[in-house]
């Protein structure tokens, strides 16, 4: 019994953490990021990216530990109202970065910066909203309504696991794969991550009554 309830519980924390991923699209924010650092030092860039990343989980995990109560008690919205406007973010999201390519910003002056006037810099847009949007929040939601909070939590500190451990070797796996490859891995995530924003609307619109 105890061991059916662990597999059980990895398996949802296994799904949760795929869908986390997905919806933060590593593959197409690394990058990005890259070319923002280009120039700055490869400790230094690391340094950069963990803080990144810590803000990130950061913002994640209180959104998730307090995104239920302002959702049911100050909002007064049901899940199902989540999943739509999530889908609809995600799909929404996705689509304008499949659909429109983003123009060139000079990012050049960073590498002149020392560290907390870098990170200062760039912890917007960087962890805030590219890395952890509006679609991410939602779906964190999501996962803890429809599993339970251990689960979702899990499924964030996993994946934000992962993502440490991708952008640590950031370098490396950029000379590996090279651009084009990360950039044909981001596009195919994109259109995942629309097909994750269109099941959650029409779980969301059969949990409202509005189609059977």
């Amino acid at each position: 019994m105890f061991f059916d309830d662990l597999e059980s519980t990895l398996h949802l924390v296994g799904l949760g953490m795929v869908a986390i991923i997905a919806v933060l699209n590593p593959f197409g924010n690394l990058p990005q990021f890259i070319a923002m650092t280009d120039g700055v030092h490869t400790p230094l860039r690391q340094k950069l990216f963990r803080n990144i990343l810590w803000t990130a989980l950061l913002i994640v995990l209180i959104f998730l530990l307090t995104g239920s109560f302002v959702m049911q008690y100050l909002f007064r919205v049901n899940l199902d109202s989540v999943r739509v406007a999530g889908g609809l973010i995600l799909i929404v999201m996705s689509l304008k970065n499949l659909l429109f390519s983003t123009a060139q910003q000079d990012y050049s002056e960073y590498k002149k910066l020392k560290f907390d006037e870098l990170f200062k810099h760039s912890i917007i847009p960087m962890a805030f909203p590219m890395l952890v949007g509006p679609g991410t929040l939602a779906s964190v939601i999501v996962i803890a309504e429809e599993s339970n909070m251990l689960v979702a939590i899990m499924a964030v500190v996993a994946s934000f696991i992962f993502l440490f451990i991708l952008f640590h070797f950031s370098a490396m796996i950029e000379k590996i794969l090279g651009k084009l490859v990360l950039y044909v891995l981001s596009r195919i995530a994109l259109v995942f991550i629309v097909a994750m924003g269109v099941q959650m609307i029409i779980i969301g619109l059969r949990g409202m009554g509005v189609i059977g």
